[in-house]
């Protein structure tokens, strides 16, 4: 491979450049295939942010009605809507859905017990 001590020659330099090459397009193809697997073993942030069903929308409601309650507990009444908990940021619209069916909603507050009820085209809460 060497010629008279001066050097690899254009052959060979070709040779390996190829072969470091054809590796890190291997290093990549792996490093990228971990990474897919790693983000689709993760739980999915699309899936915190919708309520997969109605019984975890009514859970965000009643969680996002605490937050706001804590945080405006001389304010806030006895009921709490979910559009104010919408306009104040506590809640987004995405988390009152289920399936593409938008839900609308309030919470009762009795003695720092938080009920929500929601009513949506195809659920309602039983009392809303």
């Amino acid at each position: 491979m060497l010629k008279n001590n001066q050097g690899w020659g254009l052959r060979e330099m070709l040779f390996f450049s190829g072969i470091l090459l054809l590796a890190v397009i291997v290093v990549a193809i792996l490093v990228n295939t971990l990474y897919n697997d790693l983000s689709s073993s993760l739980p999915n942030s699309d899936d915190n942010k919708t309520g997969s069903t109605y019984e975890q929308v009514e859970e965000n409601l009643a969680n996002a009605a605490k937050r706001y309650y804590r945080a405006h507990k001389d304010e806030a009444g006895d009921l709490i809507v979910s559009e104010d908990l919408i306009a104040e940021g506590y809640i987004t619209v995405q988390k009152l859905t289920v399936n593409n069916d938008i839900c609308d909603g309030y919470v009762l507050i009795d003695d720092e017990v938080f009920t929500p009820y929601i009513t949506c085209t195809n659920y309602e809460t039983e009392g809303y």
